[in-house]
């Protein structure tokens, strides 16, 4: 019988929230604005002032590609599903569509101002939806390319500005956040307004955000405080307009910090705000909102934060300051205790006095029956070529009724990039 992970995390996982801050990430003095993860946390997508784009191997902490993908500033990026392709935004106007393998791009799409977000459906990999500077949000379908504008006549809408948006978890519904404070709802599908909630406040929405696991939505507003809905209590408000008092408020009540960006962790037990004028991390917990830990950069003024994200299976932060990615963890102790009961660290070394028969392929001194238990006679096959599918995703996060892809070099998930190794003398 399979068992969830999100059980084994919740009940095994122990502590789950990064501690300390490990180290940086080499861009080759690249000055970096904008990082995503793909789905698995194998990969990292870090875009640059410049143009470029760097993808960086989670796991070596190298980068294995990098490509010119604009002429200004990268300002979004988004990884595909199945994690063969990335969407780059920037503030040229362009939103561009790339194989990560190859570098290549697949789809350019031109919008009439600065690009402020772009995502990929969660479920759809032919699908985004781009919201630029002064416009209604589109979803865009790359093949054939298609269009069409996310927005309603709604009276009550005349007045707003859209100002972020996001796909659900499911990618069912565009979730979108007003300069007057209002959420607004349409489905994906047939593009209908389902519902507009006004906030308790008329300022501005800055992100909204949707976790991979539970279902619900994060506010960050103007007025400097982070709020929780309930995307089902939210979508039963329908069209009237009606005000809906969040699930849970967040805010810093000393410094009165505006939150730059925010992100949710990997299980959803834990809410992460990021300060904007300086490098500086809030954690709560989730289940009663307390305030667990405050993460400060090198700096303790001046640090300019730009992004933050937490990676989907694993208790690491990523942070974009003045240009740099800095990598937040848990704090590493050893405990020697853990290898066995009768373990002792030993000051210097000592010669192992051997017992007898402790390294023999087989126990002369056992009897014939015990040999005989222990030899079943069969050799177990292990298959070191073929690849298997991705047992350890988030359950909840892979679609109904359907076994998880098994990759090949063309199709399934991407859950590493190849690297050819650099041979001094190929002869």
């Amino acid at each position: 019988q399979m068992i969830s992970s999100e059980l084994l995390d919740k009940n095994f996982g122990g502590e789950r929230c990064p501690e300390e801050l490990e180290d940086t990430l080499d861009l080759q003095s690249a000055n970096v604005n904008c990082c995503r993860f793909n789905r698995w946390g194998t990969l990292v997508a870090v875009g640059a002032t410049d143009g470029r784009v760097f993808i960086i191997d989670f796991l070596t902490r190298g980068v294995v590609k990098q490509f010119s993908a604009h002429v200004a500033p990268v300002s979004t990026l988004s990884w595909s599903r199945d994690g063969r392709s990335l969407l780059t935004g920037s503030v040229d106007l362009t939103c561009v569509v790339w194989s990560v393998l190859t570098g290549q791009s697949i789809c350019r799409l031109k919008f009439p101002g600065a690009i402020l977000s772009g995502q990929f459906n969660p479920r759809d990999d032919n699908q985004l939806l781009v919201l630029s500077n002064g416009q209604h949000p589109t979803l865009e379908w790359i093949k054939p390319q298609e269009s069409k504008v996310v927005a309603s006549s709604n009276p009550l809408l005349q007045e707003d500005n859209v100002s972020c948006t996001a796909y659900d978890r499911r990618g069912k519904y565009v979730l979108t956040g007003t300069s007057k404070g209002r959420i607004v709802i349409y489905d994906v599908e047939t593009q209908q307004l389902l519902s507009i909630v006004k906030q308790n406040s008329a300022q501005q929405i800055r992100n909204i955000v949707a976790p991979r696991r539970g279902c619900f939505i994060l506010t960050n507003s103007q007025d400097r405080v982070i709020r929780r809905y309930d995307l089902d209590e939210l979508i039963k408000v329908g069209t009237r307009g009606n005000t809906i008092e969040p699930v849970q408020k967040l805010s810093d009540i000393v410094n009165k910090a505006a939150w730059k960006s925010v992100c949710c962790s990997y299980d959803g037990e834990y809410i992460c705000g990021a300060s904007t004028k300086s490098h500086a991390l809030y954690i709560w917990e989730r289940t009663n909102g307390s305030l667990i830990k405050i993460l400060h950069g090198t700096k303790s003024q001046g640090e300019a934060l730009s992004d933050v994200q937490w990676h989907p299976t694993r208790s690491v932060i990523l942070s974009v300051a003045n240009g740099i990615v800095s990598v937040w963890t848990q704090a590493h102790v050893e405990n020697w205790s853990a290898f066995a009961p009768e373990f002792t660290e030993l000051e210097e070394n000592a010669k192992y006095a051997e017992k007898e028969g402790e390294f023999d392929v087989e126990d002369e001194d056992a009897s014939e029956e015990e040999k005989d238990d222990d030899d079943d006679g069969e050799d177990v096959e292990i298959d070191v070529v073929n690849l298997k599918a991705d047992e350890m995703g988030c359950s909840s996060d892979e679609e109904d009724n359907r076994l998880p892809t098994v990759p090949t070099a063309t199709t399934g998930p991407l859950w590493f990039i190849p690297v050819t190794p650099e041979i001094e003398n190929p002869e």
